[in-house]
């Protein structure tokens, strides 16, 4: 007898939709998605970066993007330069603005880490890793 399907996708899918909604109650009444605030918190890292590089990263289609970093700009919170290595696209960058309120929410991501690792061995940190590599692998 074949397994039950989506042992492992119901599960994980599960627990990224419980963590939108964690994150959706902090981020909404603050006026920002989920995948707004994934941005800013991104570019605290790595800005400036590409367009290309910011819808790898979230996965996002183009025009949603693009929405978002015009949502964001309007909010003073980022902007757009011409990329000094390829003058036909763009990088984005954090104001600094941007930069406070992309600290403040990445206080309330590490919050939520920390009390998921609480609950977790280092053992199932480990498994975790290792899962979520082989199903990288398995779906390039």
């Amino acid at each position: 007898m074949n397994p039950k399907p989506f042992l492992v996708l119901s599960p994980i899918h599960r627990s990224i939709r419980a963590i939108d909604r964690y994150l959706s109650r902090i981020f909404q009444p603050k006026g920002f998605s989920v995948k707004e605030a994934h941005l800013l918190g991104y570019l605290l890292y790595y800005s400036p970066c590409t367009v290309n590089n910011l819808i790898n990263v979230l996965g996002v289609k183009n025009s949603t993007l693009t929405s978002m970093i015009t949502r964001l700009e309007d909010k003073e919170l980022l902007k757009r330069k011409i990329n000094s290595e390829d003058k036909r696209s763009f990088e984005i960058i954090l104001t600094a603005k941007g930069k406070r309120v992309s600290a403040d929410f990445h206080k309330y991501v590490r919050e939520l880490e920390e009390k998921i690792l609480k609950k977790l061995s280092n053992e199932d940190v480990n498994s975790l890793k290792k899962i979520v590599v082989e199903i990288e692998e398995v779906c390039k």
